[in-house]
């Protein structure tokens, strides 16, 4: 009886306990599962939205143009900055035959000229480069030195030329080119021309033509090499034109800026049977016919002239009409042309032209 008795119970605490334990642990496992999806979703929710890429809080992100609706940042993916904020610079170019030999020269109204070409230096602004050539004589450059833009840069005679030259009482032996600019200049360099004329032909001999570089640097670490040069004059001189040509192309291939833009008097037209002209095209692009998609009933068009041209109050009398003045720039993928012009001017009172030449100028994009 006592044994079994004491039996009994045994049996029955096991029969009541034993169904228990299981219900226990699927609820314990059941709770698990459910803390884990919840913690799983949290978690693929906190990642997705971790991957996404911030919205711009800036006003562009927020303002749209009329008629645009304003796409949020974060509905565009990544995006490459570098690649849309491009380090683009606007670079306005004028270029100049100022027609600055003495009068003795057969030179006219050079003293009201110079000042009329001064004056128009000091009050436009919007070019950020000037090149000069012809001006031979350093009173003429002190006037136009005098006169330019508060904040510009202007090479001085005896850089841009050798020390023998006189610019006093004749133009021997100097350069005539002068280089002003809106920003400082970080480099300058004169090249004297290997070849400059016959000495029993003409005055060519005694001058000593040249190009001269300064590199300016529109924005940090963007470097640009502006050239002006001067070409030897009248026909006959083609065989020195065809080597001054070789020593402005020699000076461009071994620029390592960024940009090079070359500009001046090349007394030579595209039309010439002669190889300056191919010469310098084969390391350079003629901005004027680039803006002008190669077109040559345009960019040879007679209003487009710079000597000769019929607004000329000198040149249009003795001369028909061709391109002598250029500007010229070392192609590669950062640097389109925007505007090309030849501006007809003249001065207020007397109507007279600036020079026998126009004035050439350009508006160019540059990009690194």
């Amino acid at each position: 009886m006592s044994n079994s008795g004491e039996t009994e119970p045994l049996l029955l605490t096991s029969r009541i306990s034993a169904p228990r334990q299981p219900r226990a642990s699927y609820a314990v496992c059941l709770s698990i599962f459910v803390v884990g999806c919840v913690g799983l979703t949290v978690a693929i929710t906190w990642s997705y939205r971790e991957s996404r890429p911030e919205p711009n809080p800036g006003p562009e992100s927020t303002t749209s143009s009329p008629g645009i609706q304003a796409t949020p940042g974060w509905m565009l993916g990544p995006v490459n900055v570098s690649s849309i904020l491009l380090d683009t610079i606007t670079l306005n170019v004028f270029s100049l035959m100022v027609w600055g030999s003495p009068g003795s020269f057969g030179t006219e109204d050079k003293e009201l000229r110079m000042e009329a070409i001064g004056n128009y230096i000091g009050s436009h602004t919007e070019y950020d480069v000037f090149l000069l050539n012809d001006l031979w004589m350093r009173g003429d450059h002190e006037k136009i030195r005098s006169l330019i833009p508060e904040g510009y840069h202007m090479s001085g005679v005896g850089q841009l030329a050798l020390r023998s030259c006189d610019g006093l009482a004749a133009p021997e032996f100097c350069s005539g080119l002068a280089i002003i600019s809106k920003y400082p200049f970080k480099d300058i360099e004169f090249l004297s021309f290997t070849d400059h004329g016959d000495f029993f032909w003409d005055y060519e001999y005694f001058l000593r033509r040249g190009a001269g570089r300064v590199r300016i640097e529109p924005s940090p670490g963007h470097t640009v090499d502006v050239i002006v040069t001067a070409l030897a004059s009248i026909d006959y001189n083609y065989w020195y034109r065809e080597s001054q040509a070789k020593d402005v192309v020699g000076m461009v291939t071994k620029s390592d800026a960024d940009h090079v833009i070359v500009a001046g008097d090349f007394n030579v037209d595209p039309r010439d049977n002669e190889n300056t002209y191919k010469t310098l095209k084969s390391e350079l692009t003629d901005a004027v016919e680039e803006f002008y998609k190669n077109d040559s009933s345009k960019y040879l068009d007679p209003a487009l002239s710079t000597f000769g041209n019929v607004k000329n109050t000198y040149s249009s009398k003795e001369q028909h009409p061709v391109a002598y003045d250029y500007i010229w720039y070392r192609a590669s993928n950062g640097i389109t042309v925007a505007d090309f012009q030849v501006p007809i001017l003249r001065t207020k009172r007397e109507e007279i032209s600036f020079s026998d030449h126009e004035a050439v100028t350009a508006k160019f994009q540059l990009s690194k």
